[in-house]
């Protein structure tokens, strides 16, 4: 496994490379990159007719879009004066993923991926489409908010997997980014009292049942725990029947799985 070790480390530094643009730097934040995200693209796209280099194009391509769509989303919607000290920051967080964006239309068509394109584009909308949902507060209940934080998670990994016809990886790409976002989230709001997703909980909390923000912080949290315990089951039953198929990936899955907070020991007594 030490080749397929090496050539995600290497595909994660073409990544970096290209991601790092020395000028937006000096005033941006340094994009992450979803490992989860980078391990299921690999994992799919390994198992594909696709050559060895326009998988590797592909990989980049897709991660640069989500790099993209990370960096819009710290621009911020609230006005502010031209004048203000972070408008040079903010116009350049737009610049940056602008940048991004441009970088994944060049990769593909480079390699003459049109239909790529076209797949990445469809699902850029739907996620979009999905991000108005959240910002326009249409959710009605917290099942229909969970569901839309999945499939922003997502949605480029799963038109990728529909795109190879790899159709069994579509739910896994969903449970196992879901879980994800949860662990993250749920770490920033016990360390910091703060996260977006746990603010969307009280907000539709407040506007179903006006419960105040104070009063449900277990309640939410309890919430939060039983999405990941249902996630990780969901993950086990995969890892079971898939571990011949996807070796590499589920024992990526095992390890991530493991280092999940309190909630695995809780999944283990309930499975």
């Amino acid at each position: 496994m030490k080749g397929i070790y090496d050539e995600i480390k290497q595909i994660k530094a073409d990544i970096d490379e290209r991601a790092k643009h020395p000028y937006l730097m000096k005033f941006i934040d340094v994009p992450v990159i979803d490992e989860q995200k980078l391990l299921l693209l690999y994992s799919i796209l390994s198992e594909s007719k696709i050559s060895s280099d326009k998988i590797k194009q592909s990989i980049i391509a897709t991660m640069l879009i989500q790099i993209a769509l990370d960096t819009h989303e710290l621009v911020g919607i609230n006005q502010i004066e031209e004048d203000h000290p972070y408008m040079k920051k903010r116009q350049l967080t737009v610049l940056g993923g602008d940048y991004y964006s441009g970088l994944y239309y060049y990769l593909l068509a480079q390699i003459d991926n049109i239909p790529m394109l076209e797949v990445l584009s469809i699902a850029i909308k739907e996620i979009n489409e999905y991000k108005v949902a959240i910002y326009q507060r249409d959710q009605n209940n917290i099942g229909d908010f969970i569901e839309s934080v999945a499939m922003i998670e997502s949605l480029l990994v799963q038109k990728i997997a529909q795109y190879v016809g790899k159709s069994d990886m579509l739910d896994l790409s969903k449970q196992l980014l879901l879980l994800n976002k949860l662990n993250n989230e749920k770490r920033s709001y016990l360390s910091s009292g703060y996260s977006a997703f746990f603010d969307g909980i009280y907000t539709i909390q407040e506007k179903t049942r006006g419960l105040s923000k104070n009063i449900d912080r277990k309640q939410a949290l309890i919430l939060v725990d039983n999405q990941i315990i249902t996630s990780i089951h969901y993950i086990e039953a995969f890892l079971q029947k898939h571990s011949g198929t996807y070796r590499f990936l589920c024992e990526k899955i095992r390890g991530f799985i493991n280092n999940i907070d309190i909630a695995m020991e809780k999944a283990v007594k309930e499975g």
